[in-house]
C-alpha cells in the first residue's frame, strides 16, 4: 500500500537552505506543515497525525488509525538544490515499524489508506497553484 504523487508548485520553499536543515536537500518543511493542516479533519475519522518531522530527503508526518501507521513524506524531485524546479513528490506508505510479526502477518486496513489518499489528493487539488499528476 504505497502511492507516489508528483506535483508542481512554486508555493513552498525549495531554494533557501534553512540553518536547521540536516542536509541541503531537505526542503518541504512548509509544504508538509501545510498538507498536515489541510488533512487534519482526518482526526474526525479516528486518525492521529504526528507533528512534521525532518528527514535527510525532506519532511513528513505519521498518520495513524487503529493498528495502522502511514508515513506521508514530502520531498523535492531532483538530484540536488541546483536542479530543483518546483516539482515535488508526496509519498504515502504503510509502515508497520519494527514489529516483525506485524510486518509479516498484519494486513493494513485498505479503507484507512484510501481515506488518507483521498484527503491528500483533495487538499492538493483544492489549491489552484498546485498541479498534480493524479
Amino acid at each position: 500500500m504505497d502511492l507516489l504523487i508528483t506535483v508542481r508548485t512554486e508555493l513552498f520553499n525549495y531554494r533557501e537552505v534553512k540553518p536547521h536543515f540536516i542536509s541541503s536537500c531537505c526542503f518541504g518543511e512548509d509544504f508538509a506543515q501545510w498538507l498536515r493542516r489541510r488533512v487534519s479533519s482526518l482526526s474526525d475519522s479516528g486518525f492521529k497525525l504526528s507533528e512534521t518531522v525532518q528527514e535527510d530527503y525532506g519532511w513528513g508526518f505519521w498518520a495513524r488509525e487503529g493498528k495502522d501507521s502511514f508515513w506521508v513524506a514530502v520531498s523535492c524531485i531532483g538530484s540536488g538544490p541546483e536542479e530543483y524546479n518546483g516539482e515535488w513528490g508526496i509519498a504515502i506508505a504503510y509502515d508497520p515499524g519494527l514489529n516483525v510479526f506485524k510486518r509479516l502477518f498484519h494486513k493494513p486496513d485498505r479503507r484507512s489508506f484510501d481515506l488518507l489518499r483521498t484527503q491528500i489528493l483533495r487538499a492538493l487539488r483544492s489549491e489552484p497553484a498546485i498541479s498534480t499528476d493524479q
